[in-house]
């Protein structure tokens, strides 16, 4: 199992509301956006080790790209892998699943967002 994961979506969504969704969604499942690029469409977020109370035992990185699709949609690009103690990419070691479950969660709470739902408080 690859510890680098990709992910793509298109949304039926205009950027601002997906963007204003994907930030909302990460704060709410106990990340952190450590640089935005609204801009240019980037943004960086850093999981923690925990996820709803629950331990997953790797912290990880989120590198979300934004573009604007035609009729007014979005299409989201995502490139996550685990993370070290002090930050940097984990090479070897990593936990097997902490990538895949953090995208998981990541895309049903913003979908759930985007569709007016409550946000979910647990896995």
């Amino acid at each position: 199992m690859p510890y680098e994961q990709k992910s793509s979506q298109v949304f039926a969504y205009p950027l601002e509301k997906v963007w204003i969704a994907v930030i909302s969604s990460v704060q709410h499942i106990g990340g952190k956006v450590v640089q935005k690029d609204k801009k240019n469409g980037k943004l960086i977020a850093q999981m923690d080790k925990k996820l709803f109370g629950n331990y997953l035992g790797d912290r990880s990185q989120l590198e979300i790209q934004f573009t604007p699709e035609n009729e007014g949609g979005t299409r989201m690009d995502i490139y996550a892998f685990p993370l070290n103690a002090v930050g940097q990419k984990l090479m070897f070691g990593a936990r097997p699943g902490v990538v895949d479950t953090i995208l998981r969660v990541l895309n049903q709470e913003l979908e759930d967002r985007l569709a007016g739902k409550p946000p979910a408080e647990s896995l």
